[in-house]
């Protein structure tokens, strides 16, 4: 887990505790719920958003802003999660020592058979947007990232969707390096 995520999850934690009433146990159920939602966020913002730079195997390419929601009694009732993703260009380009944003390689070394033929995804392939594919790290578990897709309420299809590669994507992006 990451020191930020960690962080969050402590200062959510403390936060819940202080405001909630001692007599209100729907108050905290419910502020562990949105603990949870947010927490559950994490592992998609990272592998839609880290990538494996020189300086770091899981950098953070997005900036997060949690708002807490608060009721007149200082209870948390909700939450708002702002993320903007810092490093579009990462997608076309990186250097050469570093790899693309995690997704696609959960995606590539995660697929079934069935998934990859839906998706469009040759197995084997070698794409010219995802360097060094060689090197495995531990972010690279695709079964996180969709479990976690799956209790944020984005189900299989729109996953499908989501990870299907456009026959008419231009070929800087998702053309095969048969280099």
């Amino acid at each position: 887990m990451l020191q930020q995520t960690w962080t969050s999850r402590c200062l959510m934690k403390f936060y819940a505790v202080v405001a909630a009433s001692p007599a209100s146990w729907e108050s905290h159920k419910i502020a562990e719920r949105i603990e949870q939602r947010i927490l559950n966020s994490n592992p998609v913002m990272e592998a839609f958003g880290n990538a494996c730079t020189l300086r770091n195997n899981n950098s953070s390419r997005f900036g997060k802003f949690i708002q807490l929601q608060l009721n007149r009694a200082q209870q948390m009732t909700g939450a708002a999660v702002q993320t903007y993703l810092l490093e579009k260009t990462r997608v076309a380009c990186q250097a050469s020592s570093e790899r693309n944003f995690h997704i696609f390689y959960q995606i590539c070394k995660g697929a079934s058979e069935d998934e990859r033929l839906q998706w469009h995804l040759p197995e084997g392939a070698a794409f010219s947007w995802l360097p060094n594919p060689e090197r495995s790290l531990e972010e690279d578990c695709f079964e996180v990232t969709r479990e976690a897709m799956l209790h944020l309420g984005i189900d299989t299809p729109t996953q499908n969707n989501i990870f299907k590669v456009r026959r008419k994507a231009t070929p800087l992006m998702f053309g095969r390096d048969d280099g």
